[in-house]
């Protein structure tokens, strides 16, 4: 069944077609529709930027004063100019002719509200934001309490994006996404679909789709089989094999790119066996990726050296990988008093047990555990896989102990490396491995505070090699995703580092 958008509503009753307004087309009536779907994982569960700005941000619903470009910097977004007045101030022009989806027009006052909720919230804690002001029609005053040269960085994630003032109740609460972007809210059932239209009087290009569709399908097969049988125009992240599968079809494309997204282990460091970095360290060594890259991703991808992938960001330090080496492995648990006992090591009467927690949001993770569970008892280890939700896991690892989480998150999906403080400063992480380190710490914050980018590379490098040595995090595979459109979709260019999914330049030839 179709139903009637707002604007065809609305074009109805002004041609003097009465009766419109929450009429469902039966499957098979005829409609003018130019209709584009999209299929991905995640469930649609908040219209509230602070809750979920990045899937408004993707369906570019929502504008961020700044945006990334698809070389990964930051650009030009609601606003078009920035620079810091003095090392604790920066100031942003706003764009003239943008209006909010209510016809509000963007200028200080009306995105400053948006603007003051976001770097109130929890989310941003970390961006020591002291004030936002307006201080002209146009311009943007943000003040921070220290240095902080990542700040435009952080003007790009969704959670900034700006809603018009008429949809912040006097609760504070968001009301409906009216943004600024190529595409505007119609309905949504939450937790299913979001359903937007073109917006018509967009301050860039219109959008060449009319309506667009998402659907959150967290199955990935589901998404498969909804592409194959037309029900979508576009399924997003799907498995790696499923790529050989689309290229055979004539009816389908496959999109397949790199994306600075890993797969990695978080270690707890505070709790028996992986408190022991020699432990660490044989993990490492006992894990063939090359088998995982060429076996379970099909090739997509590469195994990981640090958190960064040299072939695409600046911002990756040359680090020594831990190869291959399940005689290293095995030496390296007999230093650590882990001694042969049948299959399963042994040390004072302890077993070598420890359990892999995962997720299933992201293909192949359980598969891949299973892998890992392999090749660990190939060296001496007794382990066990869960699964669970990865709130569920965030929740217990946070607030409990736990042996390791094989876990994948964008390591850039904010532009600046500064991503690096999420991972594994001591006060910022939002990891759980429970690692301090004095010096990481020293070098994280001396590169927030300079503008110089050499020197700001080279503390990050020494981070990368610090992390690299003391393995709070145990760096596995990097991503290459996988995308299947209709063979009849054009237009379509996939962005490094996933923050718009820019639909507006889809063109499709029914």
């Amino acid at each position: 069944m179709y139903k009637f958008t707002r604007r065809q509503t609305l074009f109805a009753a002004a041609a003097g077609i009465s009766g419109l307004s929450g009429y469902w087309l039966q499957s098979g009536d005829s409609v003018d529709d130019d209709t584009f779907r999209v299929g991905s994982p995640w469930t649609p569960d908040a219209i509230d930027p602070v809750a979920n700005g990045w899937l408004w941000r993707r369906l570019n619903v929502l504008e961020p004063l700044l945006t990334v470009d698809y070389d990964a910097t930051v650009s030009p977004g609601l606003a078009t100019d920035w620079h810091m007045v003095n090392d604790r101030t920066w100031e942003f022009t706003l764009r003239e002719g943008a209006t909010f989806h209510d016809g509000t027009e963007v200028t200080a006052e009306t995105v400053l509200p948006s603007l003051t909720r976001a770097f109130e919230s929890s989310s941003m804690a970390a961006v020591p934001v002291e004030s936002v002001e307006a201080a002209a029609d146009r311009t943007i005053i943000i003040q921070t309490t220290v240095p902080f040269s990542p700040l435009p960085a952080h003007c790009t994630r969704g959670i900034t994006c700006p809603v018009s003032p008429s949809a912040i109740a006097n609760d504070g609460s968001i009301t409906e996404p009216i943004g600024t972007g190529p595409f505007q809210f119609e309905d949504w059932e939450p937790g299913s679909t979001i359903t937007t239209t073109a917006t018509p009087d967009y301050h860039g290009s219109t959008a060449h789709i009319e309506t667009l569709i998402y659907e959150g399908i967290t199955d990935d097969q589901t998404r498969r089989l909804k592409l194959e049988s037309g029900e979508l125009d576009m399924a997003r992240i799907l498995p790696n094999k499923a790529a050989d599968t689309l290229a055979s079809s004539p009816d389908l494309t496959a999109h397949t790119y790199k994306i600075p997204r890993a797969r990695y282990l978080v270690f707890d460091l505070d709790s028996a066996p992986f408190a022991d970095k020699k432990v660490r360290r044989a993990v490492m060594y006992a894990i063939d990726r090359d088998h995982i890259v060429d076996s379970l991703l099909n090739g997509l991808g590469s195994k990981a050296v640090g958190p960064f992938p040299a072939d695409v960001t600046e911002w990756a330090a040359e680090l020594e990988p831990y190869e291959y080496s399940p005689d290293k492995a095995r030496s390296l648990l007999a230093e650590a008093g882990w001694e042969p006992d049948g299959g399963t090591r042994t040390r004072d009467g302890d077993t070598l047990s420890v359990s892999i927690w995962t997720y299933n949001t992201r293909p192949l993770l359980p598969t891949i555990a299973e892998v890992i569970q392999t090749q660990l008892q190939a060296v001496g280890f007794d382990v066990d896989i869960s699964v669970m939700e990865s709130s569920t896991i965030k929740e217990q690892a946070t607030n409990g102990e736990f042996d390791t989480v094989l876990w994948s998150s964008s390591v850039l999906w904010y532009p600046d490396p500064d991503r690096l403080s999420d991972l594994v400063h001591s006060e910022t992480e939002t990891m759980f491995s429970g690692y301090e380190s004095e010096a990481v710490d020293r070098h994280l914050e001396a590169a927030r505070r300079t503008a110089d980018r050499d020197e700001r590379f080279e503390r990050y490098a020494a981070v990368q090699r610090r992390m690299q040595r003391d393995l709070p995090l145990g760096w596995l595979t990097y991503y290459a995703n996988v995308i299947g459109t209709r063979a009849d979709v054009e237009g379509y260019q996939p962005h490094p580092i996933e923050s718009c999914y820019h639909l507006e330049e889809v063109t499709q030839q029914r």
